[in-house]
C-alpha cells in the first residue's frame, strides 16, 4: 500500500537519510499515517524505531516533551530497548527532571548492564541531585579503558565533580589530571583542576 505515491518502507528510508530533523519527523510521521494493518512486514519494533528516530529529531530541534511523548510511544511497542529508555533520560535530563532521568538511565542498565553512555549520565545526574557518592559508584563501574566514543576524559572529570562536591579535594585533582592527560585542551577538566587546588591550598 502507497500513501502519496510512496510506500511505508520509502517514507522510512526517506526519514532515515534526511539531513534536517523537521524533515526527518515529517517523513517518519507519514511511516506513522499508515494503517496497521497494511504496514505488511513492518511489526512492533519496527514501528518503535520509527517512535524513536522521530523522538531523536524532537531531540535535535530541543522540543524534549515532544520528544518524551514519542519515546513512551515507542515503549509501548518494545518495552525492553535500553537504547529507547537511554534517549527518554536524555530528554528528561535536558528539561531538568533530573530524577526521572535517573530512573530511565537506571532501566536502561537493568537491560544492559554494560550500557556505558547509562552509567556515565545516571552518575551525572546523582550527582546533581546530591548524591556524590553513589555517583562515583557509577563512574567507577565504567571501565575506562573501553568506554566508547573517546568519553575517557569526560568519565574522569564527572568523577573528579563528584569527588569535589564531597570536600575530597586530592581525589578530585587527580581525576582532573588523569582527564587532561588524556585532553589537554579540556577546559572543564581544567578549570575544575583549578578549583580544587584551591580549595587544597585553602584558599
Amino acid at each position: 500500500m502507497s500513501q502519496n505515491g510512496k510506500t511505508v518502507e520509502e517514507w522510512f528510508q526517506l526519514g532515515f537519510h534526511a539531513e534536517y530533523p523537521e524533515d526527518k519527523i515529517r517523513y517518519y510521521s507519514k511511516v506513522l499515517e499508515f494503517d496497521p494493518k497494511n504496514k505488511l512486514t513492518w511489526n512492533g519494533r519496527a514501528m518503535a524505531l520509527v517512535w524513536t528516530n522521530k523522538g531523536i529529531a524532537y531531540c535535535d530541534l530541543g522540543e524534549y516533551v515532544d520528544a518524551i511523548v514519542c519515546f513512551e510511544k515507542a515503549l509501548e511497542l518494545d518495552e525492553n530497548n535500553p537504547d529507547i529508555f537511554y534517549n527518554k533520560g536524555i530528554a528528561n535530563s535536558e528539561l531538568q527532571r533530573y530524577e526521572l532521568a535517573a530512573e530511565c538511565f537506571d532501566m536502561t542498565l537493568r537491560i544492559d548492564p554494560n550500557h556505558d553512555h547509562a552509567k556515565i549520565n545516571k552518575g551525572m545526574m546523582l550527582d546533581i541531585l546530591g548524591n556524590s557518592e553513589s555517583a562515583i559508584k557509577c563512574f567507577e563501574d565504567i571501565n575506562i579503558d573501553t568506554v566508547l566514543d573517546g568519553k575517557q576524559a569526560i568519565v574522569l572529570n564527572q568523577k573528579g565533580i563528584s569527588y569535589l562536591h564531597l570536600g575530597r579535594y586530592e581525589d578530585a585533582v587527580s581525576c582532573f589530571a588523569k582527564a587532561l592527560n588524556l585532553d589537554p585542551e579540556y577546559r572543564d577538566a581544567k578549570n575544575n583542576m583549578n578549583i580544587s587546588m584551591e580549595k587544597l591550598s585553602g584558599k
